[in-house]
């Protein structure tokens, strides 16, 4: 029930309608003040920082320009050397994995090897050194004979230490190696 009249509640009405907008605005313009006084100190931050930050960027600028070089061209020259050493090397490498499977493949059974190592002389010329055991003296003939028929040894020298004893006998060998046999070819 209402006990007011018909205009005075329309008057009512409207009176709390502005009363609703009156405090929306005010509440509108107390976030916008607030937001305002807190960006203030940000924007004035950026807006005199901006000169100093152009005026670093231009010292950088002039800097860089006024650098020497020369310790990049020296690190480059180096580099260089670096490389021609490397390229040098390489091309005086030689591949012994091929003849080193030719002399294993080449053993005869009864033949154990114990030791292979490789060697330089004066001339510049590689050899094996390879030593061994066999069960039987003819078993290490038989080896020594396949290794003469490898194209790239040269020779195969056996000391006559090799041929006393009939059975259970170590043995050492010499192979020269052809120099054809370890040019080395780059992979391309």
């Amino acid at each position: 029930m209402n006990l007011l009249t018909p205009n005075y509640e329309k008057e009512f009405r409207h009176e709390k309608i502005i009363r609703v907008w009156i405090s929306f605005l005010i509440i509108l313009i107390i976030v916008a003040a607030t937001g305002l006084v807190f960006m203030l100190p940000s924007y004035f931050a950026l807006a005199l920082s901006k000169d100093d930050i152009l005026r670093r960027l231009q010292a950088e600028e002039k800097v860089f320009e006024k650098k020497e070089f020369k310790s990049l061209e020296e690190k480059i020259t180096s580099l260089n050397e670096k490389i021609f050493t490397f390229e040098k090397s390489e091309k005086r490498r030689h591949d012994f994995a091929p003849l080193l499977n030719k002399i294993a493949i080449n053993t005869v059974s009864g033949i154990s090897l114990t030791l292979i190592t490789l060697s330089k002389n004066e001339q510049g010329l590689f050899t094996f050194s390879v030593t061994g055991e066999t069960d039987a003296r003819d078993n290490l003939l038989k080896y020594i004979d396949r290794l003469r028929a490898v194209k790239e040894f040269s020779s195969i020298n056996s000391p006559v230490a090799n041929l006393l004893k009939e059975n259970k006998a170590s043995f050492s060998l010499e192979i020269k190696i052809n120099p054809e046999a370890y040019k080395y070819e780059s992979v391309k």
